[in-house]
């Protein structure tokens, strides 16, 4: 078995142990050169691709699109053409993977009626109604060019070839960009469709009882007959043990007792929700903000600074630089970086055990992304001018929001800069970014009223606040590096030189 080699679930950065498969590249038989992209998986931060270590074909096909996988698990067998499939049969056993998928020609086509009927079987597939798509609502969305490389979740992709949909005619909310089973169901019930519930068969209407072997007077049971009740529902008090007028006359007055009485008091309409599953980016902020919180003791230095001549030093740059868009937060960050030079011991990370002092201020900075928060590092952020440090947070923001950035590119860092002054936020508190000791939250520049020399004045001014742990950082200390911020801040030229 030495000419096959297996596809593996990679480990990208310590944190990672798990990775939902994306998509394919190849399709099974493709010849694959070294260096090729194979599969796309997601990560809890990223969506990165699996390249081939070796040259070969593309044998099987393992984990599906949409599959969670642990790192090390066997994702597919790249080996020779020649190659017997028992070879590859028993490496993958070897290996302890499964069976492999069936080849896509194995899927047959079905018509929508068919698919309709057999839908149910599916887990979590909402079927359509049999209807011929040619005489039917379908039609309208089975028209359009070649869908088969517009994103789609696995479980939309084939009820949309089941229905004989058109992707194209489907608008996507999914994560990416990605078509759902929801906005496909969104789609048909527009176009005029109905859905039914997979157990959703209209309920069965009992036979009525056959009452023509119990005992009654002929007058019980004429009566009976109008009535619509059933002798069986009737006492037995006539004479030889027969059905009399009066039993069927007690039957009704119990019917309609009983259709008299209020009704049971119900319980409160819960209002409408929709339950949201949480992605994987969100399941792992959680837990490491809580695990945070939990573990290092928060406490908080505030301090406000003014910077006016922060903004006009920033505009002669911006423009006399025609290619500059330099940001106030491109000043903090490069500020911070300054500061923790001046205050290394704020330039740390600790563990729980040992504690680790920087040489190099490497900034993380919050970018808000849809699924939640990604914080890329400007590595040795105290050595690089503003301009190629603005011009490197806007390339990695916009990366960050691809989902396109390495592992290493977000991963680490030794101080955090939060900043949500351009929501109009003018102070909040922020969580630490373990193993990081220290975060900054930076709120929005406002014109406030301030005193100068004892005369009242207009100056804008930034609110800051230092969210500290204190198994390392003492308040004096955190109170020294804001004084050095805010230096920096007021007086930029001072970090410039």
């Amino acid at each position: 078995m030495a000419n096959i080699s297996a596809i593996a679930m990679p480990k990208w950065g310590m944190e990672m142990s798990e990775g939902v498969i994306s998509e394919w590249r190849l399709a099974e038989g493709a010849t694959v050169s070294a260096g090729d992209d194979l599969v796309d998986v997601e990560t809890s931060k990223i969506v990165n691709t699996v390249t081939a270590q070796a040259g070969g074909v593309l044998r099987r096909i393992i984990a599906q699109p949409g599959e969670t996988l642990p790192v090390g698990a066997l994702l597919g067998v790249l080996a020779s053409a020649d190659t017997p499939d028992g070879d590859i049969d028993s490496f993958i056993a070897a290996q302890g993977g499964g069976a492999a998928a069936p080849a896509p020609e194995a899927e047959a086509a079905q018509a929508p009626e068919v698919a309709a009927k057999a839908a149910p079987a599916e887990s979590n597939v909402t079927p359509l109604r049999a209807e011929p798509p040619a005489a039917g609502v379908l039609a309208k969305l089975a028209s359009g060019a070649d869908d088969s490389d517009l994103p789609a979740t696995p479980i939309a992709r084939r009820l949309a070839r089941q229905y004989g949909v058109n992707l194209h005619n489907v608008t996507a909310s999914g994560r990416h960009g990605r078509v759902t089973k929801e906005d496909l169901e969104q789609a048909i019930l527009a176009a005029g469709g109905t859905l039914v519930a997979p157990a959703g068969a209209a309920p069965v209407k009992a036979a009525p009882r056959d009452d023509s072997a119990v005992h009654a007077t002929p007058v019980a049971r004429r009566l009976a007959r109008e009535l619509g009740i059933s002798l069986l529902d009737c006492r037995t008090s006539g004479s030889h043990g027969r059905v009399s007028k009066a039993d069927v006359e007690a039957a009704e007055a119990l019917r309609q007792r009983l259709a008299a009485a209020p009704a049971a008091p119900q319980a409160p309409a819960v209002p409408a929700f929709e339950e949201v599953p949480l992605s994987g980016m969100r399941k792992t902020i959680a837990a490491r903000l809580q695990s945070s919180k939990q573990t290092a003791p928060h406490f908080r230095v505030n301090i406000d600074a003014e910077i006016d001549a922060l903004l006009a030093v920033r505009k002669q740059l911006n423009d006399a630089n025609s290619g500059a868009k330099i940001s106030v937060n491109d000043f903090i960050v490069k500020a911070c970086a300054s500061a923790l030079m001046r205050v290394p011991d704020l330039n740390v990370q600790f563990d729980g055990t040992s504690l680790k002092r920087f040489a190099s201020a490497d900034i993380s900075v919050a970018v808000a992304i849809p699924d939640g928060l990604i914080t890329p590092i400007v590595r040795g952020a105290e050595g690089k001018g503003l301009i190629a440090l603005s011009n490197e947070i806007r390339d990695l923001s916009t990366r960050a929001k691809l989902g396109t950035l390495a592992a290493a590119e977000f991963q680490g860092g030794t101080f955090t800069v939060s900043n949500l002054g351009m929501f109009g936020v003018s102070q909040f508190d922020a969580i630490i970014n373990p193993p990081q000791c220290a975060i900054l939250a930076v709120g929005a520049g406002q014109q406030r009223p301030v005193v100068r020399n004892g005369e009242l004045a207009v100056a804008t001014v930034v609110t800051l606040s230092l969210a500290s742990d204190h198994r390392i950082i003492d308040g004096a200390l955190a109170a020294k590096f804001m004084g050095v911020l805010k230096g920096f801040l007021e007086q930029p030229a001072t970090m410039l030189g």
